[in-house]
């Protein structure tokens, strides 16, 4: 009798002992307090990065989180914008959608703009927001090389590998060059013969 009380209080002690470890160690798995540290490297040898300004109106956040989904990526950072019209239940779910994702999570490169402004298409209004966005940006990260600005209603017509090769493949004048002959090229019809 001895020894059967021996070995049942060394299997119960060490599936005890199993199921504290398990238990810790699964509890510091699901813990995300601090960001994994960035294995994004940065300089001219390597693809740029990007700053996206993403903003909406009422009804908007789905929207919203699905073209910051459609245009994710870890080198980049973020700045997702919910007009003053906009109720504090939707700026709260958008807010959720973006901390549901594990790696936006992980990369801790996106953010919800916290005070809203007022915004429309037209006027100045527009203009100042988009500056306020760049200089938040800037604060929150300087890593980047290029600003985009998009609303609820774009969705991106490339992909985030082909705009970014895109990008690291011309140097700033020759796509600003190449935008303003565009412009000026005469459009030419055919008159049906």
């Amino acid at each position: 009798m001895g020894a059967e009380r021996k070995w049942l209080l060394t299997l119960f002690s060490a599936a005890f002992l199993s199921l504290i470890i398990l238990l810790f160690s699964s509890i510091s798995a699901f813990s995300f307090s601090k960001p994994f540290p960035s294995i994004v490297q940065v300089g001219s040898h390597y693809p740029p990065a990007f700053a996206y300004y993403i903003w909406g109106g009422r009804g908007d956040c789905d929207r919203i989180f699905r073209l910051l989904l459609a245009v994710y990526h870890p080198r980049n950072r973020y700045l997702l914008h919910l007009t003053v019209e906009v109720s504090e239940e939707e700026r709260r779910r958008l807010s959720g959608l973006v901390k549901s994702v594990a790696s936006i999570r992980a990369f801790g490169n996106v953010d919800v703009l916290g005070k809203p402004d007022r915004l429309t298409y037209m006027g100045s209004t527009n203009i100042a927001t988009t500056l306020r966005a760049a200089a938040i940006l800037l604060r929150l990260d300087s890593g980047w090389n290029w600003f985009i600005t998009l609303t609820a209603m774009d969705y991106p017509l490339l992909t985030q590998d082909v705009g970014t090769w895109h990008y690291y493949l011309c140097s700033s004048a020759v796509l600003f060059l190449k935008r303003q002959m565009h412009i000026h090229t005469p459009m030419r019809t055919s008159n049906g013969h």
